[in-house]
């Protein structure tokens, strides 16, 4: 997808953000990346690269609030705060990306009065009574700004305080449609997303074929895998267009209970299975803390590591395809205090210690898995380079809830 990061233009960046912040203590850091992204900050769509970063889209909302004490008591104010940005799924070739606008709604005394996105105030559905309920928008742009916006599945929104959410998560490999899962505290579901002005969509997966862990879809595997308490274990076939709903294949042999992430590499399938601890502290099962592979051709099962530490792991934390391995973070406080990075090539069967510590999970990973952006308990990201075994932290966006790789242009 794009050069690896080699060592001297890290070095380069570092060194030229270092001269910036010795010139003046008092400016801001500008913000710079060796690889072109997309990343949401605190109200704002922001695209990054090696020359500097601008904004894509601005969002703010304003709240009306009560004085709850004191002389104010009873009196009414607003209070103007950025927008909460989630969910950012971006199409690399093009520069297409969505995302979701989480919308609280009102509560007690508190009151939704506006929100505004790149200048447009955005019409939030509300109950027969006029209050504002709760959800979140399906907003879609690309590298000129924001293109279309919907307020998606209408019983998404609410007003009985059980959290909805509508979740971008991977354009089709066209860029024509953007995959969207749904969700509350016992239902999830797929629906596709037209990109546009005016998107349509399009339900691929029921309710009650995955349970609300979900499952993951990564660019470049056409299949991922459902899992439900009833259902059991099985493999979905996505359509390409995603115009057509999934096809769901029969009951694996494997057990849902404990099974955390898996993914579908080729004609394998890796996942994690965690157990929990008995009295005497041991871990339950004689399958848990274990990291599995299965040969969908043959249903031949495999441990290629055990997690000796805790019963329960991270999970994998992304996947690639053409790179044929996945990524998972462990961490092991008794020998070191920070979770370190791992690499499982699927293709020769081998696990590889990085030098990435410290991280919590990966927002995106690059189409050939070089690289992935790492992010930690502060929301700080990382760009790291898998084949030089380095990384640089992105600097002067502030609290990052996701961000997308874009290919170089």
């Amino acid at each position: 997808m794009h050069d690896i990061l080699r060592s001297t233009v890290l070095t380069a960046l570092l060194a030229t953000s270092a001269t910036a912040w010795a010139e003046t203590s008092v400016s801001p850091v500008i913000p710079v990346s060796p690889v072109p992204l997309i990343a949401l900050a605190p109200g704002r769509v922001v695209h990054v690269d090696s020359e500097g970063s601008r904004n894509l889209a601005e969002c703010e909302q304003v709240e009306e609030r009560k004085w709850l004490a004191g002389p104010q008591k009873g009196m009414r104010f607003e209070e103007r705060q950025p927008c909460s940005l989630w969910f950012l799924a971006v199409h690399p070739s093009t520069g297409r990306w969505a995302m979701s606008l989480s919308i609280d709604g009102d509560e007690g005394t508190q009151r939704l009065v506006s929100v505004t996105l790149a200048g447009r105030n955005l019409e939030v559905p509300r109950s027969k009574s006029g209050r504002a309920k709760q959800g979140s928008f399906l907003v879609m742009g690309d590298m000129n700004g924001v293109v279309g916006v919907t307020p998606g599945v209408a019983t998404q929104w609410t007003e009985d305080n059980v959290h909805h959410s509508q979740m971008p998560l991977m354009f089709t490999a066209d860029g024509a449609r953007v995959l969207v899962t749904n969700g509350t505290v016992t239902t999830t579901d797929w629906w596709s997303w037209s990109f546009g002005a005016r998107p349509e969509g399009i339900r691929v997966l029921p309710v009650h074929q995955t349970d609300t862990a979900g499952n993951v879809v990564f660019s470049g595997e056409s299949r991922t895998v459902l899992r439900h308490d009833k259902g059991g274990v099985r493999i979905a076939t996505m359509d390409p267009t995603g115009t057509k709903p999934w096809k769901v294949g029969p009951p694996l042999k494997q057990k849902r209970k404990g099974m955390l992430s898996p993914m579908v590499i080729g004609d394998t399938m890796v996942f994690y299975r965690e157990g929990t601890r008995d009295e005497g502290g041991n871990c339950e099962g004689a399958d848990s803390a274990t990291y599995r592979r299965v040969d969908l051709r043959t249903g031949q099962e495999k441990v290629w590591k055990t997690h000796d530490t805790y019963c329960s792991s991270y999970e994998l934390t992304a996947g690639s395809p053409r790179r044929k391995s996945v990524f998972f973070i462990e961490s092991n406080y008794f020998e070191r205090k920070l979770s370190r990075l791992y690499e499982y090539s699927v293709e020769r069967d081998e696990v590889r210690m990085t030098n990435a510590e410290g991280f919590e999970g990966a927002h995106d990973i690059s189409e050939d898995g070089r690289t992935l952006l790492l992010f930690d308990q502060g929301h700080s990201v990382a760009v790291y380079d898998v084949d030089a075994d380095e990384y640089v932290w992105l600097k002067g966006l502030g609290r990052i809830t996701d961000a997308g790789l874009l290919n170089p242009r």
